[in-house]
């Protein structure tokens, strides 16, 4: 799995999540200028993170919090409140979930290059 590509997915995700639920009471609002603001919003996540408590930050325009991924829950940073509830109710759903645990669990392997000692290039690259 690429890991950018999952990452690009869950933005693409969030952006039409939060668009969605923001226009449910007022329809009028989806080709608002105000809804751009969410097309532009970043999440980073950390694979190689040691710490037990896997999190990612999601940036909405000039904010950004953190949010545990287990738990769902807020850890440090600020959003509107309507947002944060809203990014916690997606964080929730299962797919999203699993993909963003996915990304945590997934072995990064490192490519070993053979160190070949400058005497010997010649015969190295002949085998």
């Amino acid at each position: 799995m690429n890991i950018q590509k999952a990452i690009d997915k869950l933005e693409h995700d969030l952006c039409h999540f939060l668009i969605g639920e923001l226009c449910k009471k007022n329809p009028e609002k989806r080709g608002s200028p105000e809804m751009y603001k969410y097309k532009g919003l970043n999440i980073k996540v950390d694979p190689l993170s040691k710490a037990k408590e896997k999190t990612i930050f999601i940036r909405i325009g000039s904010l950004e919090a953190e949010f545990k991924i287990d738990s769902c829950e807020k850890n440090f940073g600020a959003l509107s409140p309507e947002e944060e509830r809203l990014v916690m109710i997606w964080l929730g759903q299962s797919e999203n979930n699993y993909l963003l645990k996915s990304i945590f669990n997934q072995k990064i392997s490192k490519k070993e290059i053979s160190i070949v000692p400058f005497d010997l290039e010649n015969y190295f690259s002949k085998i």
